[in-house]
């Protein structure tokens, strides 16, 4: 048979469910922080190719001036003025690289061994600018060959730190606001998702509020609502309010149509076991009256009159069930004082020997006194019927042991025999009415199939449970009811 329980792959990790707000929410909160993203990148490029421009212009202004100073190849050209911070000249030709930096103090310095190599390794092409690494400390260069006097390439190139410090702040600065932006849109969009799914919160309040009333058993009246403002159809979420306004209505009337037609059976098997109380009572009567004069009755007519008897006594404790779970289902109050449960069930089980001697009955927990608060008869009603079915459906020899325990606040009640166990598709019903176990479990007699449905009601009306287990060799009735 198949099941709707999922079995998880391996390899695959399970996705937890989230929130329809928490969605929205993560959704706006993706599309803020990929546009802000998406800015913040597009604006660093743009600045940055802006200064490399307006630096490639300081470049081509410095290459002139050297064009213009320019007496021969060497480094005199740098002693004039208006030359900044670390430019660089120098002196390219196939045999040496010659040239000279200004330093921070704005004195001369050569070029090393390095920025020999460097330079001496770049493929100039003329009018372009390169960028290279030349100088310790002063990042990268933005090169440009100026001239090529006699074989020899002059090249002029200007430092690209104060470009580089500009845009790691700029960076910092636009992360700073990307994450002050997703901050303000989750809290911003949070709160238009609470707004936007108020009426959705207003349906789930009123789902929730009807799923917490009793539903299965008596009077049922479904007053809830989605209010007005919710259920309209300008919305989506409008509509299902509405869908569900309307379904609660189909639904109020389906529990009312089965109130009046539980309250009609129940009114009728009321009605119809008190009215044959007294005629069963009478044929009972007659029957015993008649057996009185049996010398003078034929055999068979004798055994007419012992089966007139035993059924018209069945039929009477038939009718007696029914009229009890007519009066349970009412909801007739039970009596709440002390009783002994353990008296209860010492009564019950000499009743249980004398009925049939043939079972290994016992008990534990019942030496002493067990008080509990509830009904004196229908807690004797249940000990009764637990044993009578552990009588009807086990065979000869079974051993049925009761127990008695307390704890904390309950009292737990166990009926248990070693007969041939209760077939796993009979347990759902065998607390329904006129349910009966499988023809597995002997039967040495007759049964209502009332019984343990009588049980059942009778110990939640204490509002205690009664549960089952069973396995051949060994199924046990527990109730567990409040002490108190």
């Amino acid at each position: 048979m198949p099941t709707t329980n999922s079995i998880p792959l391996p390899g695959r990790r399970r996705v937890r469910p989230t929130t329809l707000r928490r969605q929205f929410v993560a959704g706006g909160v993706a599309l803020v922080a990929l546009a802000s993203i998406v800015i913040g990148i597009a604006s660093s490029y743009a600045v940055g190719r802006t200064l490399v421009e307006r630096l490639d212009e300081e470049l081509a202004d410095a290459a002139r001036r050297v064009s213009a100073s320019l007496e021969g190849p060497g480094q005199g050209s740098l002693n004039r003025p208006g030359f900044a911070v670390g430019t660089v000249v120098a002196v390219i030709t196939d045999q040496e690289v010659s040239g000279a930096y200004i330093d921070r103090d704005g004195n001369l310095q050569p070029l090393g061994g390095h920025q020999v190599g460097t330079l001496r390794s770049v493929e100039w092409e003329s009018g372009e600018a390169t960028f290279v690494r030349l100088l310790e400390g002063q990042g990268e260069y933005r090169v440009l060959p100026v001239a090529n006097i006699e074989g020899a390439q002059i090249v002029v190139g200007l430092p690209l730190r104060e470009i580089r410090i500009t845009l790691a702040r700029l960076n910092l600065i636009i992360i700073v606001v990307v994450a002050i932006v997703i901050l303000a849109g989750a809290s911003i969009g949070a709160g238009l998702v609470r707004f936007a799914l108020r009426p959705l919160d207003r349906i789930r309040e009123t789902a929730s509020a009807v799923t917490q009333q009793p539903l299965d058993r008596g009077e049922v009246t479904l007053a809830l609502r989605v209010p007005p403002e919710y259920a309209t159809d300008d919305s989506e979420v409008g509509q299902v309010g509405a869908a569900l306004n309307l379904m609660l209505d189909h639904v109020d009337e389906a529990f009312r149509s089965r109130f009046e037609s539980e309250e009609k059976m129940r009114r009728f098997v009321a009605d119809a076991s008190h009215e044959l109380r007294t005629p069963l009572a009478a044929i009972r009567g007659y029957a015993e009256l008649t057996k009185r004069s049996g010398d003078t009755l034929s055999p068979d007519l004798q055994q007419a009159l012992a089966r007139i008897e035993s059924e018209s006594i069945r039929m009477t404790s038939l009718v007696e069930d029914l009229l009890l779970l007519a009066r349970l289902d009412e909801g007739e109050a039970i009596s709440k004082e002390p009783v002994d449960l353990a008296n209860i069930v010492r009564d019950a089980l000499s009743d249980a020997y004398v009925t049939s001697p043939d079972h290994d009955w016992g008990a534990r927990g019942v030496d002493e006194a067990v008080m509990v608060t509830g009904d004196s008869q229908g807690l004797h009603q249940v000990v009764v019927n637990l044993l009578a079915n552990a009588r009807i459906h086990t065979p000869p020899g079974t051993t049925v042991e009761v127990r008695v325990k307390q704890s904390g606040n309950t009292t737990t009640l166990q009926v248990e025999d070693s007969g041939p166990g209760i077939p796993r598709d009979a347990r759902k019903r065998l607390f329904q009415r006129f349910a009966r176990g499988d023809s597995s479990r002997a039967r040495t007699s007759g049964s209502t199939g009332l019984g343990l449905s009588i049980v059942d009601t009778i110990v939640k009306a204490h509002g205690g449970e009664v549960t089952l287990s069973s396995r051949p060799g060994k199924t046990v009735f527990s109730v567990v009811i409040p002490t108190q």
